[in-house]
């Protein structure tokens, strides 16, 4: 069985209204004990079928490609890969043999003579879209060659094919991440198995097996998580490259490979849309707008959301445009993004969520991470860290990729961007603590372990094995309306992505969408017991401007580039006198770790385009200790408001928590779901949302002033919250 029955139904029920084509003919093999399909037995079948030859002349003059096809045509004056694939393409819709003999010798003429200076960093990837022209000429003017021709073409693409970072034959490996999950395989190589399938099968059986056998199931286990774990930026590359093997595999009549949840991962970068049009930052990189990745997965699964959300920013890279005119649906309507709820939680093996107050220029957009897996790669070691956006970036990643003084592992990238210090989380510091990179000992920055001393997992096996887990989702959901929720809750178990250093790490966040002049809040809640109470521990808040600390409140007022938003973080616990409230920051100390800056500057482009955060706000509980709970409450305000609103701490015996405006959470202090009764007073005379977080699931009532309130109100496993509204008094909450 080829799919299990479950994602067989869901396949069934997105096919009908998606775009993939209509023949399901493949047969199937049996290579290395892995089930693949075989190439039909005519050409074109690479991209294209000769059922899709009529539908091409329909594309060239669609209002919505005619402009790519003019695109395609003026590149191909310019660029001789380019025509060579243009030509074959007209080759396809007018025969005209003239032309495709001279496209044949051409293509023969461009690969024979193509040398490639390997000393040249990623100089994989040319040589690899280099493989998939080859291909096309081959496959598209088939008619055309002659033994001879195939002999010359054949000689060529196996050439390429063993200069590709991966080798040929690749090895046996999954390429979880890494630059064999980007376009080596599943485009290059595959794409000229494809095309010489019937003169030399090895080359397509040795790469459909390895992404049958290792890529494919590595995705449709993460799939279903509806996000994608290598950062905002490098996922054009890594997630647009699974998308090469859906629309192949599918054009040769073997239906979609994946699992169908991957239509949501394009979800993640919708929330993470900034009214800029930037993207929240995530992993390596700055901001990269979501170009093929999500217009082919909406033209696939006729899904008109990613459509619009590409269109805020269209334009395909040239040598990408011949997908887009091949595969895109020109006739799917884009979909109003603000019709989709304000949250969206994105689960296993993330444990993320983004809320926001809206999806206009005046929007609010909190990011908030678990990470139940860390992939390492281009991810970081950011377990628990939240982002915050309003009319400017207010709570950042922090760091530069790439800048002046070094790229990819230079040492800004891994002693300070890439770590756990640059983030808005938790460190604990060790000053014994090791820190290794492969075999390279780096600088301790107090933070998260790094999973495998950053060695990637060959394997989905490997991936499950190793010490890649690094946290666990113990709550989450959003209410009461699910559409437009007032509150965006999330808790996670952190302790796997520190050393052994910690006994436990669990921080909880409420998003209150509060829509006044106060527009939203952030509630963090940390509980943290250290191995050793001599440990210090630090709760971070990285800024772009210099932060304003006076009491118990740090406040980031945004000035530059047009930014007018406001953030007012005010500390409830540690408590007044034990807390120490520090900011690191500005000439040389920008990007600091515990006694030594990591310098980078920007390098050949806007630096209106970088955000690299040069300050933060450290809290630490002045006095030591084994135990901490650390309670934040992060205000949300246009630069104009001069003051916050009253933040208050409640005490309620076993449970800690916030007032706020019109709203009271709570959160158990052990960290626990509650089972027992929960009780707590509160004062005034307005009525109150009330938010328990913590509790055991089942039936709970709530009672006020010895008479109750709210009989046998569901506690979900989920989410284990209970709201309510009422208005202040004594409460007591106990599980039927």
């Amino acid at each position: 069985m080829r799919f299990p029955l479950a994602c067989l139904a869901c396949f069934v029920a997105v096919s009908l209204f998606a775009q993939p084509s209509p023949v399901r003919d493949a047969k199937w093999i049996e290579v290395e004990g892995v089930s693949v399909p075989v190439p039909p037995s005519e050409h074109p079948r690479l991209f294209l079928r000769g059922h899709d030859i009529q539908d091409l002349k329909r594309r060239m003059e669609h209002p919505v490609l005619k402009p790519v096809w003019e695109q395609l045509q003026a590149a191909a004056k310019k660029r001789a890969q380019i025509r060579l694939e243009v030509d074959a393409l007209l080759y396809l819709t007018n025969g005209d043999k003239e032309l495709g003999r001279r496209t044949v010798a051409d293509a023969l003429t461009t690969l024979e003579s193509a040398t490639f200076d390997h000393s040249i960093q990623d100089i994989t990837r040319p040589i690899g879209r280099l493989l998939v022209t080859g291909a096309v000429v081959y496959d598209w003017c088939y008619p055309l060659l002659n033994s001879e021709d195939k002999d010359r073409f054949l000689k060529q693409l196996l050439r390429l094919a063993g200069e590709l970072e991966c080798g040929y034959p690749p090895p046996h490996r999954g390429w979880v991440t890494g630059h064999g999950s980007e376009w080596m395989v599943m485009r290059d190589m595959l794409s000229a198995g494809v095309a010489i399938y019937d003169e030399f099968p090895e080359m397509y059986r040795v790469a459909a097996h390895r992404i049958f056998r290792y890529l494919a199931p590595a995705r449709n286990w993460w799939y279903p998580g509806g996000a994608f774990h290598q950062g905002t930026s490098y996922s054009e590359t890594r997630f647009s490259s699974d998308l090469y093997p859906l629309w192949i595999f599918d054009r040769m009549g073997a239906g979609n490979i994946y699992d169908p949840s991957q239509q949501f991962v394009p979800y993640q970068w919708i929330y993470m849309r900034r009214p800029d049009l930037q993207l929240l930052r995530s992993g390596d990189g700055q901001s990269r707008a979501p170009k093929l990745r999500s217009l082919l997965v909406a033209s696939y699964y006729g899904d008109g959301y990613p459509l619009a959300d590409y269109l805020k920013q269209p334009g395909i890279d040239t040598m990408s445009q011949l997908f887009e005119f091949l595969w895109r649906d020109p006739d799917l309507k884009p979909r109003d993004i603000a019709d989709l709820p304000l949250a969206r939680y994105m689960g296993f093996p993330y444990g993320w969520m983004v809320a926001r107050t809206g999806w206009g220029d005046d929007s609010v957009i909190a990011e908030m991470k678990v990470n139940v897996y860390n992939f390492v790669n281009h991810q970081h070691p950011d377990a628990g860290a939240f982002q915050i956006y309003y009319k400017g970036p207010l709570a950042v990643d922090s760091g530069l990729y790439e800048g002046a003084d070094g790229g990819y592992g230079s040492p800004h990238h891994v002693t300070y961007h890439k770590r756990t210090i640059a983030h808005n989380t938790l460190l604990i510091y060790d000053p014994d603590e090791k820190f290794v990179a492969s075999r390279s000992e780096l600088r301790n920055d107090g933070g998260q372990r790094l999973p495998n001393n950053w060695r990637e997992p060959g394997t989905l096996d490997d991936l499950l094995a190793g010490p890649y887990k690094t946290g666990e989702v113990l709550g989450h959901g959003f209410g009461p309306d699910p559409n437009r929720p007032a509150y965006a809750y999330l808790k996670g178990d952190l302790t796997e992505a520190y050393s052994k250093k910690v006994r436990q790490v669990r921080r909880s966040f409420v998003f209150l969408n509060l829509g006044g002049e106060t527009r939203a809040a952030l509630i963090v809640f940390d509980r943290v017991v250290s191995a050793n109470a001599a440990f210090k521990k630090y709760w971070l808040l990285h800024s772009m401007e210099e932060p304003v600390i006076a009491a118990n409140n740090a406040t980031v007022a945004l000035t530059e580039r047009g930014w007018t938003g406001k953030l007012v973080n005010t500390t409830l616990l540690p408590e007044a006198g034990n807390a120490e409230i520090v900011k690191i920051g500005g000439p040389g100390k920008e990007f600091w770790v515990f006694g030594q800056n990591f310098p980078n500057q920007i390098r050949g482009a806007s630096p209106r385009d970088f955000e690299l955060g040069a300050w933060r706000v450290e809290v630490s509980p002045a006095t030591p200790g084994a135990e901490d709970l650390l309670l934040n409450v992060l205000q949300v305000m246009d630069r104009g408001v001069e003051k916050p609103l009253p933040v208050a701490r409640i005490d309620a015996g076993a449970f800690v928590g916030v007032r706020l405006a019109d709203w009271a959470v709570l959160f158990n202090k052990s960290g626990e779901r509650a089972a027992g009764p929960v009780s707590f007073s509160l004062s005034g005379g307005a009525p109150l949302h009330c938010l328990v977080t913590d509790l055991a699931e089942g039936a709970w009532r709530v009672s006020r002033a010895g008479r109750v309130l709210l009989p046998a109100t569901a506690v979900t496993r989920d989410a284990g919250t209970l709201l309510f509204d009422a208005p202040p008094g004594a409460f007591e909450l106990r599980r039927e």
